[in-house]
């Protein structure tokens, strides 16, 4: 991957997170700085912490699938890797984005039973491909 590619990705990666706040209630966030392989962001409602990764990808809305990384060079990442209670993934259309949000749990019994594939940056990344159109139970709706 080259650099100019990294920092793109790494811009839509924080752009997306600042706007998975809007699909919650909450009285206090905190964004993690910095590498931070547990999760994204933490929310607070009512004294209750919740944790929550955020993925998105322009590819999903072409492939109608949900490419949700699980190894990358042979180590655990993504689905595998993550301590969030939540899993926000944003399928990113040209004009609009869709928002789905997993409790995390629930994502991993859910991709246990999807095929995985190759793919990413010189095929180093394995994922699962999760049919957005099974998915629509967890799509959310901006709040704010």
């Amino acid at each position: 991957m080259t650099y100019t590619k990294f920092k793109r990705n790494l811009k839509q990666g924080q752009k997306y997170e600042i706007e998975s706040l809007k699909y919650f209630d909450y009285d206090k966030y905190k964004v993690m700085e910095g590498y931070f392989k547990d999760y994204d962001i933490e929310i607070t409602k009512d004294g209750k912490v919740s944790t929550i990764e955020v993925k998105s990808d322009r590819q999903s809305s072409i492939t109608g699938n949900m490419a949700i990384e699980c190894e990358y060079n042979n180590q655990p990442s993504g689905i595998t890797s993550t301590k969030a209670d939540y899993f926000v993934y944003f399928v990113v259309h040209k004009d609009r984005d869709e928002c789905y949000c997993f409790p995390t749990e629930e994502l991993r019994d859910i991709v246990s039973t999807c095929r995985k594939v190759s793919g990413g940056d010189g095929y180093r990344s394995k994922m699962y491909l999760l049919k957005i159109s099974d998915c629509e139970k967890y799509r959310i709706y901006k709040n704010k």
